[in-house]
Order: C-alpha cells, then sequence, then structure tokens
C-alpha cells in the first residue's frame, strides 16, 4: 500500500475531511536494520512516544522545526506505511535538563543512567557528522507523541 493510499484510509476509517486534515508528512524512526524495526515496534506498542533530536542537527541540516499538531505517517524500513502519530508537545531543553519522566518515553531503557549514555552517545555521533559540538548542556529538541491510528 502507498503512503498516498495509507493517508486516504485513515482519513476515511477515522472520518475526517482530505481537506481539513493535517498531513505534515512522512517519517521514519532508522533508515534500516534491527534498531528501526525495534522502535516502530514499540511505537506500535504504545511504549515508544518520544523523539529526541540535537537541536543543531536540525538547524545545521535546515530542517523544518517540528510544531505540535502535526500528524505524520509513520513508514517501515521498506518504505511500507505502518501508523500516524500526531505531535502532541514539542518542548527545547538542555540534554543535562532532562527529567527521567520525559526521558521513559523513548520506550527504549531501564533507567535514566542507561538513556543518558545511549543519548550521550547519539549526540556525539550528531556532532561527528554535522559538524557541532556536543557538550552537556546541549539543546535537544523533545518531540512527544501519540499513536493515532495503526492498521
Amino acid at each position: 500500500m502507498t503512503t498516498s493510499e495509507f493517508w486516504k484510509q485513515y482519513l476515511k476509517d477515522t472520518n475526517q475531511n482530505e481537506n481539513e486534515a493535517v498531513y505534515s508528512g512522512e517519517l521514519v524512526f532508522e533508515d534500516e536494520g534491527m534498531t528501526g524495526r525495534t522502535q516502530l515496534s514499540m511505537v506500535l506498542s504504545g511504549s515508544k512516544t518520544a523523539m529526541f533530536t540535537p537541536l543543531e542537527t536540525i538547524e545545521i541540516n535546515l530542517e523544518k522545526m517540528p510544531v505540535t499538531g502535526e500528524v505524520y505517517v509513520v513508514l517501515d524500513t521498506n518504505d511500507e506505511p505502518r501508523c500516524v502519530i500526531e505531535l502532541t508537545d514539542v518542548r527545547i531543553i538542555p540534554l543535562n535538563e532532562i527529567s527521567w519522566e520525559l526521558a521513559r518515553k523513548d520506550g527504549e531503557d531501564e533507567d535514566m543512567q542507561d538513556w543518558k549514555e545511549k543519548m550521550e552517545e547519539f549526540l556525539e555521533e550528531e556532532a561527528d557528522l554535522c559538524g557541532f559540538e556536543a557538550l552537556p548542556d546541549s539543546k535537544i529538541v523533545c518531540e512527544i507523541f501519540k499513536l493515532i491510528y495503526k492498521k
């Protein structure tokens, strides 16, 4: 099923008018491999309800800043549409000020220490890739979302 067909099915199943519905694009949690499938399965099960991205990555790549209310079709690693999510909150928070209450929405870690270690590693990788300095107070874009449709 194409993304367009999936979106139309979503609109039909949720009784929404195509001209009034919000469509913000497609989203893939990982480009390839097991990590992507694991994250997608966590989204589908409802255990993953947040994404974290260094603000500098968004700025350097000239990406559009996410906004509360945006609605995305989530694709799997084979570009097949799997679900629809809606951003319910977007916050910019220094890494060293992110609470466990927020971090646990990532759905991957058992405690704050595990999450922070993985996030610091991810921040370092992004910093090396994009050309910025990873700091303990680097600003992180926290996108909180809810699963609103899956087929």
